[in-house]
This record gives structure tokens, sequence and C-alpha cells, in this order.
């Protein structure tokens, strides 16, 4: 095979492959995609930490207001680097009092205006299974999602291995080159 065909062909199968690879690292471990998610948070917070200690080392005015600030921004920002899944928990657990709440509500004026009850039982336990497994609902999500990555990274690659997109070296008589 020459460099060329290599080249082409890595370039034609690299996006799919990619694909099928992050497909099945969220299929086995979904808990890394929100993993991920809270590092670049912690990192951006200690970005802003930083350059709001600079802010405060070079300002004339509020230098205790901003040094506090950075000094919180570092602290959060360092300890949603160190507790990752902290983060998810606590969010899917502050959306399931959200929903249980206003569900639970909703819930009691259907059953005193006797309207079906359904959909408000629904979101009820939704919300309920929310703050009681706050991790379960995110590793759903996210599997869920690895799994439609993992198949369109397989089409795509089926797709592109079928379809032979890669052009020849050249070698066609009828072809003119003008250059």
């Amino acid at each position: 095979m020459k460099k060329q065909d290599i080249l082409s062909l890595l370039k034609l199968l690299l996006v799919p492959v990619l694909l099928i690879l992050l497909g099945l690292i969220l299929v086995v471990n979904p808990d890394t995609a929100s993993a991920l998610i809270s590092q670049i948070i912690g990192y951006v917070l200690i970005a802003c930490a930083v350059g709001t200690g600079v802010a405060a080392l070079f300002s004339h005015s509020g230098k205790i207001g901003k040094g506090i600030a950075a000094a919180v921004l570092a602290i959060v920002g360092g300890w949603l680097m160190a507790h990752p899944l902290w983060l998810t928990a606590w969010i899917s657990r502050f959306l399931g009092m959200l929903i249980m709440v206003n569900s639970g509500l909703e819930l009691y004026y259907a059953i005193k205006q006797k309207r079906n009850v359904i959909f408000y039982g629904a979101a009820t336990a939704i919300g309920a299974v929310l703050i009681l497994m706050p991790m379960g609902v995110s590793r759903l999500v996210f599997t869920l999602c690895g799994i439609a990555v993992l198949l369109i990274g397989v089409v795509m690659l089926l797709d592109r291995i079928r379809g032979r997109r890669w052009l020849t070296a050249g070698e066609d008589p009828n072809i003119i080159d003008a250059l």
C-alpha cells in the first residue's frame, strides 16, 4: 500500500473509529462524562481565580474583595476537581426536589378536582427517583447517549468502508492534468 493510500484511509476512517471509542467509553463507564464536566468546570473556576487574583494585585481599589473572590473560586474549583461526581449528584437531587414539589402540588389538585392523575403521579415518582438515586439517572442518560454515538459511529464506518470514497493515485490515462 502506498503512503497516500494509508493517509487517505486514515482520514476516511478516523472520525467513525473515534465515535465508536467515545460511544464505548460512555456505555462502559458513563460516570466519566459527568466527571469530565465537573473537572472542566473546576479548571474554569481555578482559571477565574487566577485572573481575579491577578486583578486584585494590580488594581487600586477593591483588593480585599477581589482577593476573597479569588480564594473562594480557587477553593470551589479545587473541591470540584477533587470530588467530580458531587456536582452531578446534587444537581440531580435539586432538580428532583423541584420536580417532586411542583408535580406533587399538581397531583394534589388533580386528585381534589377528580382529574387524570397518571402524568402527575409519574412526574412525582420521577422526582423521588432523582432524589433517592441521583447518579442513576445521569448514568442512564449518558449510557443512552453512548449507545446513540456508538451506533452513529458504526453506521458511518460501514458507509465509508462500503462507499470507498478515497481517491486513487491518479493513474487513469483518460484524465488530462492541466498543471
